[in-house]
């Protein structure tokens, strides 16, 4: 693949993570919402669990689909770093999936899975800091 499409790929990538992460922001503010007792009468954990693994399922082919994605030459570390990122967002958003019981949050797996979440895009950012250095 050339530079200038490898570029145009990312970008799209991001663009999608950026609705993934806003969606998965949205149940997850939901799901402490329902542990409060904040929320509307329609909203449970059963609920919200189902609709946040459809999502999740969907963001899985989209890791994938990423990790198809052959970068061009002096990109093959950022891109090995990017995916590693995107799939360590994949295994704490699924963390926080499994932190929804049917009638309670379990708050530490939660926390650590949310934890995971921040880490794997802190290790994200810095493959695209990376680049600016080899740039």
């Amino acid at each position: 693949m050339l530079t200038n499409q490898y570029v145009a790929c990312v970008n799209q990538e991001l663009e999608r993570l950026l609705v993934f992460e806003t969606v998965f922001k949205e149940y997850l503010h939901t799901c402490k919402n329902i542990e409060k007792g904040n929320c509307y009468a329609s909203e449970n954990f059963d609920r919200l669990r189902l609709y946040l693994s459809k999502n999740i399922l969907r963001y899985n082919r989209f890791v994938e689909q990423c990790a198809r994605i052959t970068a061009p030459s002096g990109y093959e570390t950022f891109n090995q770093r990017l995916i590693e990122g995107l799939r360590g967002i994949k295994n704490g958003v699924t963390m926080t999936l499994r932190a929804i019981e049917p009638d309670r949050l379990n708050t530490r797996l939660f926390d650590a899975g949310m934890a995971q979440q921040v880490e794997a895009r802190a290790d994200i950012d810095a493959a695209f800091a990376q680049i600016e250095v080899c740039v």
